[in-house]
């Protein structure tokens, strides 16, 4: 059976959102399908679409962050790169997150407050955002 790093680190990126975010909510996005012998998805439904990213995170005041969880040497894909950009030019924020502290950065960076108390010191903070560029903010 095939490993699924990347199901373990959504596992755990679901699990520090709940605990962090109470007034948020998040949610997976089941847009991986079994496929026949011929390629043909098997349980694919109205509406998934190749490239959605893996989480999404509601916040209060309509704020929505989405999430797309790679492994550390995972690539976004053709399609996660075209889809993220769509996202982007409708004003959503999309970050490549390999970790529980890339959620974190992504947060800080954001001004999304959680539980947690952090003291990052005075460092540059980087998200990678789907497009493969990077995002920076600073401590002040």
């Amino acid at each position: 059976m095939r490993k699924r790093p990347e199901n373990d680190i959504q596992r755990a990126i679901v699990k520090y959102i709940e605990a962090v975010l109470p007034h948020g909510i998040v949610m997976a996005i089941p847009n991986a399908s079994r496929r026949t012998k011929s390629g043909r998805p098997m349980n694919a439904a109205p509406g998934l679409m190749p490239g959605a990213p893996d989480l999404v995170v509601a916040l209060p005041k309509g704020r929505v962050v989405w999430f797309e969880v790679k492994a550390p040497k995972g690539r976004v894909s053709t399609n996660q790169i075209y889809l993220h950009g769509k996202l982007t030019s409708l004003n959503h924020v999309c970050a490549v997150v390999r970790s529980i502290e890339d959620v974190q950065r992504t947060f800080d960076v954001l001004g999304i407050e959680t539980r947690e108390i952090r003291n990052y010191g005075n460092y540059q903070k980087r998200v990678e955002p789907c497009d493969g560029s990077e995002t920076e903010g600073t401590d002040e």
